[in-house]
C-alpha cells in the first residue's frame, strides 16, 4: 500500500527534472533513473521523515526464519537499518542531479559505475 508521502514524492519528481523516470522493482521498491543513470531507490511505504531502526531483533540473524515467515521488503529495510523518508529522498535526488549536471568528475564516475552495475 503506497503512502501519501510516496504519492507526493512521485508527483514532485517531474518538477525536479523532466528526465527523471521511475521503474517499479519487486517487493514495493522503486528505482529512480536520471537520463541513463541509476540515482536512487525508494520504498512505497515511506514516512515523511526517515529514522533508524533501534530495536534488536534476534530473528534477524536466522536467515531460514526470514526466508520462511517474513516479508523480504521488511528484511531489506532492517538490514539497511534505516527507513528513508520523503524529505530524505527528495534531498538526495536534488543533490545527485545537481552533481550530475555541474560536476564533470562526478558525472564520469557515475557513468563508469553504471556501466559496471548489473541491473536485474
Amino acid at each position: 500500500m503506497k503512502s501519501i508521502w510516496f504519492k507526493r514524492f512521485i508527483k514532485e519528481l517531474p518538477q525536479i527534472s523532466s528526465q527523471l523516470r521511475v521503474k517499479r522493482i519487486k517487493l514495493g521498491f522503486y528505482r529512480i533513473y536520471f537520463k541513463h543513470f541509476y540515482i536512487h531507490e525508494v520504498f512505497e511505504e515511506m514516512p515523511e521523515m526517515g529514522f533508524m531502526i533501534d530495536n534488536y531483533d534476534p530473528r534477524l540473524e536466522s536467515q531460514s526464519y526470514y526466508e520462511e515467515y517474513e516479508d523480504n521488503a521488511e528484511l531489506t529495510r532492517k538490514i539497511k537499518n534505516y527507513i528513508e523518508g520523503y524529505r530524505d529522498s527528495i534531498k538526495t535526488i536534488k543533490t545527485r542531479i545537481y552533481m550530475l549536471r555541474n560536476n564533470k568528475e562526478f558525472y564520469e564516475r557515475s557513468q563508469n559505475a553504471y556501466k559496471q552495475m548489473v541491473v536485474k
